[in-house]
């Protein structure tokens, strides 16, 4: 189960390995809501002190969102990223409207 990497204590972490993924969500022009995703592993990341943990919560800053599997030793960064697509509803709905 993911959850906020921010949530989630050192302790839960400490000296555990992660394999690191960016992942971005692509989103819709009108909705905002994704309509398809991207992921791509990264790196390997050792946890093995405080200060590895603050400077990945550093990193984590510049991205939209940073989540943690623990169970599956998962940290993904999450982007999104408008490419000009519309989900297929959303184009009905606005011809609706007209």
């Amino acid at each position: 189960m993911r959850k906020s990497l921010s949530e989630v204590p050192f302790e839960v972490v400490n000296g555990r390995s992660f394999e690191l993924i960016r992942v971005v969500e692509l989103l819709c022009e009108i909705c905002e809501k994704p309509f398809d995703s991207k992921e791509k592993p990264v790196s390997k990341f050792l946890m093995s002190s405080n200060e590895d943990f603050q400077n990945l919560l550093n990193r984590a800053t510049v991205h939209d969102r940073a989540e943690i599997d623990v169970e599956s030793g998962r940290i993904y960064f999450i982007d999104h990223d408008f490419p000009g697509e519309v989900h297929v509803e959303c184009i009905e709905k606005l011809d609706e409207k007209k």
